[in-house]
């Protein structure tokens, strides 16, 4: 007979990141498991929605506004780390006894928790409850054959470029060092053993699941035995409600989709509306939550909207020119349509870089000129070559999709193992 598990997710919204927390969150209940989760006031509905039960930060996490900026890195220079600063590290302590909260009342038997919340995984750890990171992204750590994520690189082949991956490793390394000092801080309080590095934050998880086809990311050799690729989340955003458009068939159809959170794309997506202006397409723009209040300069060749499921609209596309999120890039190769990836920060970088791997896109900076984004998307229009290698990425992005893979992995973990839910303790009264 199975066995019923009680889970605790911990989410907050990033944008991309919804989507495959809300996907595992689904899959869980879809087999029966009850699930909890421990989320902002903005996402409430979102996870109620499912069939989850819901418990709200109360001190940090507090948005009740998604569009609200938390993670303040559109201008931030290149030696800061705003999204450590302001959501992985800064709250942690907070994050931790929030989650330490969530854990007296529920007694779960396993926590799974969004890659970015350490405290909710120190918090698990402390109370011996197994650990499951969901990585909304591609493998970010660095790795034998592999350079560090951030930087947009391919893994280097020649004696010159392993050096380099070795060097960028150390840095990584180097960069990130600051932080370990606050988070040993926040492991004492939890009476926990010191880390000497961020990845043992990762690597000492019970299960990393990264939701993503394991053939678009790099090759892992070897690879962590912690790690499941469970394939891409394809799903719209929560926010977005199914439309019946009519999309023309005279010219191709080119979609324009940057992020749905702000990194300041107001400068340019204007540079890419008026590249549009100029070319024998049909442009849809979807300026997103972040863009709502902004204008843009366009005639009425160029359509805009706040947001339109792209579910919808990608099986009509031709092109689709997007800031390298790894939900809309990998949603536009899972429908065989060749990508203008226009990174603009965090993890993007890197997804750009393995559809050009792929050969399946083209990247330029996010302050290319006009002229560039319109020669670029020329050419993904007229060489068919870019088309048939994202028709054939597809096929395998699509055999590796999500089939309740986040469902299976957490049941085959907890029922490996004698999984008793922590006893219920007199705790503080939550404030």
């Amino acid at each position: 007979m199975k066995t019923m598990y009680r889970c605790l997710l911990v989410a907050w919204d990033g944008g991309g990141n919804v989507p495959p927390v809300a996907d595992a969150a689904r899959q869980l209940l879809a087999a029966g498991h009850e699930v909890w989760v421990l989320t902002e006031p903005c996402l409430q509905e979102t996870f109620a929605g499912l069939g989850a039960k819901v418990i709200l930060f109360s001190h940090y996490f507090t948005r009740t506004q998604r569009d609200a900026d938390l993670i303040k890195d559109a201008h931030a220079k290149p030696w800061q780390l705003p999204v450590f600063d302001n959501v992985i590290v800064g709250p942690v302590d907070s994050v931790a006894q929030e989650t330490l909260h969530a854990i007296h009342e529920i007694q779960p038997h396993a926590l799974l928790a969004d890659c970015m919340m350490f405290g909710s995984l120190f918090a698990a750890e402390s109370q011996g409850i197994p650990r499951v990171i969901l990585f909304h992204m591609p493998e970010y750590l660095p790795g034998p054959n592999r350079p560090p994520g951030g930087f947009g690189l391919s893994p280097g082949r020649s004696a010159i470029g392993k050096w380099r991956d070795r060097a960028l490793t150390a840095l990584f390394h180097r960069t990130l060092a600051k932080y370990v000092a606050p988070l040993n801080t926040a492991r004492r309080k939890l009476s926990l053993a010191e880390i000497s590095s961020i990845d043992e934050v990762f690597h000492n998880a019970d299960l990393r699941l990264i939701q993503t086809a394991q053939a678009f990311d790099l090759p892992i050799s070897p690879a962590p035995s912690n790690v499941r690729y469970t394939g891409p989340v394809l799903d719209d955003p929560d926010w977005i409600s199914p439309t019946l458009h009519v999309f023309p068939q005279d010219q191709p159809i080119v979609l324009v989709s940057l992020s749905t959170t702000f990194q300041g794309q107001a400068n340019c997506l204007q540079s890419i509306i008026t590249a549009l202006e100029k070319l024998p397409v049909h442009a849809i723009v979807t300026t997103g939550p972040a863009m709502k209040t902004q204008e843009f300069k366009c005639s009425e060749r160029i359509r805009l909207v706040e947001g339109l499921p792209h579910s919808e609209i990608l099986p009509h596309c031709e092109v689709v020119v997007c800031h390298a999120g790894h939900g809309t890039l990998i949603k536009a190769l899972a429908h065989g349509v060749p990508v203008l990836a226009i990174p603009m920060g965090r993890d993007q970088n890197d997804n750009a870089q393995r559809a050009v791997e792929h050969g399946a896109g083209l990247k330029l900076g996010s302050n290319a000129s006009v002229r560039s984004i319109r020669c670029t998307i020329q050419r993904l229009l007229n060489e068919p070559a870019f088309r048939s290698r994202a028709s054939h990425l597809a096929q395998t992005i699509n055999a590796q999709q999500n089939a309740f893979r986040v469902a299976r992995s957490v049941e085959a973990l907890l029922d490996a193992q004698t999984v008793e839910p922590p006893q219920k303790t007199k705790h503080p009264t939550r404030a």
